[in-house]
């Protein structure tokens, strides 16, 4: 019954790939040669340009915001752990927000230029909607991905190789990058795989950026057409980019955890390099580096959600005439908020059920061979970003479930499908936590295996699992392509909002949602990250 359940499962998940795939494989000739000379060849080199320079720009930062922190001594790291990765509960799309509200032009930079009696053409302005602008943007919220793990990497090394390394009169710098990058690279690599990952399905933060990718042009071909053909065709060459990076990734990620169990029961004398040794470092190298993690917070934290309050206050207290028209109240985003909430939770809840039959499954020895399949065939949405998610549902509920098209349901099935692949990773490493000893000793005392799972190991599970269930709202409440693509007509959510607001250049509507999504996820993480799951958890 459980092997049924978990491929039934990863059947599920892997209906919308195959679905895409079978409808870009029937696409003719001639569309697909119309694609290739008009889009596919401009569309690859932003995409991938896109992917590379956000990668190494935010690889870069998370490695020296981490060695910073962990080894050169600043005051009050506890506090800077968590800061640096507070910016994971802010979406990329609601940072790229702030920098427009500030940077554009006729923005507020040109605005405070002007007050101070320059002439306001000659502002100094960056070019936000550019390859530079979406990688700054991206990179700044996603740079936590190699924060965590390489942070997490540098507390668990031995004192014994730093004292070495000083011995020989190593310099700091020196330190860093001929012991410490070497260990770090694994962490490194799948940090900036997972960041990869993400900006090839990026949506929001590109389309507000005006910056072409596929993801892009995947939805304006599926809300400008009746034939979804070529939008099913542009989803299969972004799908080949994805795949080889997911099975990278995934293959390091196990080198890296065999790793750190050979290291764990190696043997030998570990001492971890913690406070002591970063307190012996220069009092100048310790002030440099408080006053560089003060201005990373200040830039990817304090700076947007300052910029987002400020204007969410004009909207509320000083509407202007686009406001009124707009009618934006308290009361509606209050509704909004509502609709994000209930829905974020009930689809996490859902995506943890279904999910509980594969990573129950991937715990037992016996069945790894299986396990394996299933693990592969529910990881099948990670290649797919929402975009393609949501085009797929549409397409297969407009053809052969007409009444399932635009309905709570159907859009409920889309989060789920897009939830269920960390639903399974996290809910395998919850029930693996679970002595297996437990549920044995149960089954010896008579119980069933379904009553030993309920009644010993998921109560023991039970902490793990709540954690990784606000995980799964974090990641819910922020989609922005599958709910747009899925929802029935008058169900707005916050993020919804914004990207209505934003893509008519009405700002001063979309920093309200903006706000109160930010304010939301910041609770969440705030109450999760440092309590439940623990700085290293989160890391790895």
């Amino acid at each position: 019954m459980l092997a049924l359940l978990a491929l039934s499962v990863g059947a599920l998940a892997a209906l919308p790939l195959v679905y895409v795939a079978w409808r870009g494989a029937g696409a003719d000739a001639a569309l697909w040669s119309r694609l290739w000379s008009g889009q596919i060849g401009s569309l690859l080199r932003n995409t991938v340009a896109l992917v590379l320079t956000t990668s190494i720009f935010s690889t870069a930062l998370g490695v020296a915001l981490a060695w910073l922190v962990e080894r050169a001594g600043p005051p009050g790291r506890s506090f800077w752990r968590v800061a640096l990765a507070l910016p994971l509960g802010i979406p990329a799309y609601v940072t790229a927000i702030s920098y427009i509200i500030v940077f554009r032009r006729g923005g507020v930079a040109q605005q405070a230029w002007a007050a101070l009696g320059f002439d306001p053409a000659s502002a100094p302005l960056p070019d936000i909607y550019s390859l530079g602008g979406a990688t700054v943007v991206i990179g700044l919220s996603l740079y936590p991905y190699v924060f965590l793990p390489v942070a997490a990497r540098l507390r668990g090394t031995s004192r014994s190789l730093d004292e070495a390394a000083r011995m020989n009169g190593a310099s700091p710098l020196a330190m860093l990058w001929r012991v410490h990058v070497p260990l770090l690279l694994p962490a490194m690599a799948s940090g900036a795989l997972l960041i990869a990952i993400y900006t090839l399905s990026d949506f929001g933060t590109v389309t507000m950026l005006r910056y072409r990718t596929f993801t892009q042009s995947i939805y304006s071909q599926f809300a400008g057409s009746v034939d979804r053909s070529a939008a099913a065709a542009l989803s299969m060459v972004l799908v080949g980019l994805t795949v080889p990076l997911l099975i990278l990734e995934s293959r390091m990620a196990r080198g890296d955890r065999r790793r750190q169990a050979t290291n764990a029961h190696g043997g030998g004398q570990w001492r971890p390099a913690g406070r002591a040794l970063a307190d012996r470092q220069p009092r100048p190298l310790r002030l440099f580096a408080a006053l560089t993690l003060a201005s990373v917070v200040l830039i990817t934290l304090i700076f947007p959600v300052g910029v987002l309050a400020a204007l969410a206050g004009q909207a509320l207290m000083a509407p202007t005439a686009v406001d009124v028209i707009w009618s934006q109240s308290a009361q509606d985003t209050a509704g909004h908020a509502v609709n994000s909430v209930v829905l974020a939770a009930a689809t996490a809840t859902l995506a943890g059920l279904i999910a509980l039959a594969p990573a129950a499954l991937a715990t037992q020895s016996r069945r790894a061979r299986l396990a394996s399949i299933v693990s592969a065939l529910c990881k099948a949405p990670y290649a797919l970003p929402g975009v393609i998610i949501g085009l797929a549902l549409v397409m297969m509920f407009s053809t052969y479930w007409p009444a399932m098209h635009s309905t709570v349901l159907a859009l409920a099935t889309g989060m789920v499908l897009r939830l269920l692949p960390q639903a399974v990773t996290l809910g395998r490493v919850a029930l693996a936590s679970v002595p297996q000893a437990l549920p044995a000793a149960a089954r010896v005392m008579g119980s069933s295996p379904v009553r030993a799972f309920f009644r010993v190991t998921l109560p023991i599970a039970a902490p793990a699992t709540a954690a990784n269930w606000a995980l799964l709202f974090l990641v819910a409440i922020k989609e922005l392509p599958t709910v747009l693509m899925l929802r029935p007509p008058g169900f707005d959510t916050l993020a919804v909002r914004i990207w209505a607001a934003s893509s008519e250049s009405v700002y001063t509507q979309a920093a309200l949602p903006a706000f109160v999504l930010v304010l939301l996820t910041m609770l969440l993480l705030g109450a999760v990250y440092p309590r439940r799951l623990g700085l290293d958890a989160v890391g790895q």
